[in-house]
């Protein structure tokens, strides 16, 4: 795929939230939502829980939840994402690559499908950016407990274009 990442997004319907309104992480406490360092940008987790509070699938995989129904999580997780990413960047157009995605699965211990899941959000960003920038390295760990009983969560690195003179 070659071209825009927002010309995709809108191609795919995607709904992405808007993350400066309401400020992000009001129910987790005082947290930053992303750090930038040069043209390295960091976000915090991100989950399957939308702008209200809604949780997808919530509980463990393998147990109260499928493989599938995670990978939906996982999937809906990366939308979230990117919504961060244009909060951050003002663009997706602005990504350069993905570097490292740790993804948590909430699973019972043994539970071993974990890419499985983690596959929901790495599939979408293939769609998103294509292979070049959206290939991502990527751990998936197995937790016994998520924040909100969440199913899954997400923390992403990626490169981005360097800052413009005045920005």
């Amino acid at each position: 795929m070659t071209g825009s990442a927002e010309a995709r997004v809108r191609e795919l319907a995607l709904d992405l939230p808007d993350y400066a309104n309401p400020p992000y992480g009001r129910r987790y406490g005082r947290i930053k939502p992303f750090h930038r360092i040069g043209n390295l940008l960091e976000l915090s987790g991100l989950t399957p829980e939308n702008r209200a509070g809604d949780r997808l699938h919530p509980g463990l995989v393998g147990r109260d939840v499928t493989v599938e129904e995670g990978y939906a999580a996982a999937r809906l997780t990366a939308i979230h994402t990117l919504g961060m990413i244009r909060y951050a960047l003002g663009s997706l157009d602005e990504v350069v690559s993905l570097s490292r995605a740790l993804c948590f699965v909430a699973c019972p211990p043994g539970f071993e499908d974990l890419h499985g899941v983690s596959n929901g959000a790495s599939d979408l960003f293939n769609d998103v950016f294509g292979e070049e920038i959206g290939t991502i390295g990527r751990a998936s760990i197995g937790a016994t407990a998520l924040s909100r009983n969440n199913c899954f969560e997400l923390w992403l690195s990626l490169e981005c274009a360097p800052l413009r003179e005045g920005e």
